[in-house]
């Protein structure tokens, strides 16, 4: 095994180093690149990718995980062979041509969406997004299993392996029931609350309270970095390297949750050790898996009523004006206000799961032939209307708020609902063995982190189903995320 596995480093080094660079390429272009660049980046994005792909059509890279697979191997290794297996066998159905010209179609889609977003107009990416959508269809024609019943089960194994659309209906159905339902009670328990005035504040000053924050929640600045960017996310580039992003609006919270939620995500990633890397499964957690992270930090801990001097106190120091006579149940009020609206990235926490119901049932329809891209507005503006009784009006704030759809994430959305039912399933466990809110009043996350360290992020490369089963012992279970909303909201 010693020599089969040495001489696979080759491959598996020149694999690591082309996904590097790709991420930095693409951090680049999303946050400091000039417009006009990104035509010619794409393509050269698109190239390194494609010559990453390559390597599971290589013969000799074939055979050594081939030889591999029949050894004795520890569980994370085993686990990164059989995604490696899986890769030799989606890229012998693709080929490298179809991959590279996927890609570029990817890349065209991405430069035009930024440019409709800023022209509120969705006919300037429509074509581009079809042909996404039209080859997502054919990459789920080639590769998808006798089990999975549509196209779009395809696409959710991707991103949950053992997830697919009866799993999904089956929590999103009566979730979407119990938010819906439940949402005029909501709304009445909070109509005499009377919210603070919130001001603008300049772009340095959010960037201050940005840094604070992070710092706070144990993010380590030396092996990251925080750039600004439209549409914010994070990335695992390296090792030590695991860089977030927020962007700044009139509405200073919209950039604080934004924040804590790349946060959360780098914070696994920087808890990922040697284990995770010499064995090849740094990244392996599932989407799910990883927005849990996210999500549990923007939410779970982020609008916590423990937390919210921690983060009144904060925004004194970068903003000081209204909020030095702001009280600390004021402040949580106007980070837990319940309204309907627009935008998934700054929806409050009791209809988010709404806004990616939404999404979730636009993209099944789209890629099982359901629905057409010409009617994808429509379909958006309809579902925003019956489900959070809102009008949509312009694109930029409708179909084009979210780029997921037009770089190919088919199958992700579904990843932030289900990451917050993991979360507040975790948030009890963690509860059995961490006095959680008096470490958030405190200010001291320390205890929540070394729990998180040692029971989930320690073993995060497990499929889904065996790592919730592992973190709190018992299966995915929706009734947790029901009962923390009903404490909290109702």
């Amino acid at each position: 095994m010693a020599n089969t596995l040495k001489a696979l480093e080759t491959f598996l080094e020149h694999h690591r180093r082309l996904s590097q660079l790709i991420s930095v390429l693409n951090f680049d272009l999303e946050t400091k690149a000039p417009l006009k660049s990104f035509e010619e980046r794409n393509k050269i994005i698109s190239f390194y990718a494609s010559e990453r792909a390559s390597i599971s059509e290589n013969e000799e890279f074939i055979r050594l995980i081939d030889a591999l697979s029949k050894e004795k191997l520890n569980e994370p290794l085993s686990l990164f062979v059989k995604d490696q297996r899986n890769g030799i066998e989606h890229m012998a159905k693709i080929g490298s041509d179809r991959f590279f010209h996927w890609n570029v179609n990817i890349g065209k889609s991405t430069e035009l969406w930024m440019k409709a977003k800023k022209e509120y107009d969705f006919s300037v990416v429509k074509e581009a997004l079809r042909r996404v959508i039209e080859d997502k269809k054919e990459e789920a024609n080639l590769l998808r299993k006798p089990d999975q019943k549509t196209l779009y089960d395809y696409f959710l194994n991707e991103y949950e392996k053992g997830m697919n659309e009866e799993k999904i209906d089956a929590v999103f159905g009566p979730l979407k029931e119990f938010l819906v339902q439940n949402l005029p009670t909501v709304l009445k328990k909070q109509e005499n609350w009377k919210i603070p005035q919130i001001l603008p504040h300049p772009k340095h000053e959010q960037e201050h309270l940005a840094l604070d924050v992070l710092d706070l929640i144990g993010y380590d600045m030396e092996r990251g970095a925080l750039a600004e960017t439209e549409h914010p996310f994070s990335d695992y580039v390296a090792r030590d390297d695991h860089r977030v992003t927020t962007h700044y609006r009139e509405d200073w919270r919209s950039s604080l949750f934004s924040v804590l939620h790349e946060g959360g995500h780098a914070i696994q990633f920087q808890a990922w050790g040697h284990t995770h890397y010499d064995n090849y499964v740094d990244g392996r957690a599932s989407a799910a898996m990883c927005e849990t992270h996210s999500r549990f930090f923007e939410n779970v801990i982020g609008r916590s009523r423990a937390f919210s001097k921690a983060l009144l106190n904060l925004c004194k120091t970068a903003f000081n004006s209204e909020f030095v006579a702001m009280t600390e149940d004021d402040f949580y009020k106007s980070i837990n206000v319940v309204k309907p609206s627009l935008i998934r990235t700054d929806a409050d926490e009791y209809t988010y799961c709404l806004h990616i119901i939404i999404r979730y049932e636009l993209e099944r329809d789209l890629i099982n032939g359901k629905l057409e891209v010409d009617d994808l507005p429509k379909a958006w503006n309809q579902k925003y209307h019956d489900y959070l009784g809102i009008a949509v009006p312009a694109d930029d704030v409708g179909v084009l708020q979210d780029i997921h759809w037009y770089e190919g994430l088919i199958g992700y959305f579904p990843s932030y609902a289900l990451g917050n039912i993991y979360g507040t399933q975790i948030l009890s466990a963690i509860k059995r063995d961490v006095d959680f809110e008096g470490a958030l009043e405190r200010a001291d996350l320390k205890p929540i982190l070394d729990w998180l360290n040692r029971n989930d992020f320690a073993i995060d490369y497990f499929d889904p189903d065996d790592w919730i089963m592992k973190v709190t012992g018992q299966k995915m279970d929706v009734s947790y995320f029901k009962s923390y909303l009903r404490d909290k909201y109702f």
